[in-house]
């Protein structure tokens, strides 16, 4: 700082006065003493208005979010036949006869059963969008406990129907822990999406 050198000056100006000038020596190292105190003071007032530095912080960590090869499958069919998913309307498919299947811990479940109507008179269907709700009852009050929605393959002739079981925890939720039911299972699957063929039409691929 400038006041800082300039105080150092006087300060060396005065230490040469005193010995140049005997008689006004005991003036001289007052204030001499006088100037290294402002010194001080500056110094530790600079120091404690002197804005700190910013740590850099360290870069976001980003997620890598994994493949959808599901979504990648929906995509290539829909470039291959864009009329597919309109073909069958969701209402003309139907799941019944809907039961769980134990999974490898007592208590847990690994898939859902169930059987697919195809009510169409017309149209093949080849692939099947759902959501599925895994419920925990215990004293009549039934809770969610898992839920999912998933896109399979089938084939399901015009006025027929099919089994087909859905893996529970599938994607990317495959390393949580399995479902476990303390009470009674109830099971809500319901169908949200259709692609489908004409009857005597090979089936598109991807």
């Amino acid at each position: 700082m400038k006041i800082e050198a300039m105080l150092w000056i006087a300060v060396l100006i005065l230490v040469a006065l005193a010995f140049r000038f005997p008689k006004t020596r005991a003036f001289s190292f007052s204030a001499i003493g006088v100037a290294i105190v402002a010194i001080v003071v500056i110094v530790v007032i600079a120091r404690r208005i002197e804005p700190v530095g910013l740590t850099a912080a360290p870069p976001p960590v980003i997620e890598q979010k994994p493949v959808d090869f599901e979504r990648f499958h929906i995509e290539n069919l829909d470039k291959a036949d864009p009329e597919a998913k309109n073909r069958i309307r969701v209402a003309e498919i139907r799941f019944d006869q809907i039961r769980a299947q134990a999974g490898a811990e007592r208590g847990s479940i690994g898939s859902i059963v169930a059987r697919l109507y195809n009510d169409s008179t017309t149209y093949t269907l080849t692939d099947y969008g759902y959501y599925l709700v895994v419920q925990d009852c215990i004293k009549a009050v039934c809770t969610p406990v898992f839920d999912q929605h998933g896109q399979s393959a089938v084939s399901v002739p015009p006025n027929q129907a099919r089994d087909v079981e859905i893996a529970i925890r599938g994607g990317n939720a495959r390393n949580l822990p399995p479902i476990k039911i303390l009470g009674t299972v109830n099971i809500l699957l319901t169908p949200d999406a259709t692609r489908a063929q004409l009857a005597d039409s090979p089936k598109p691929t991807d």
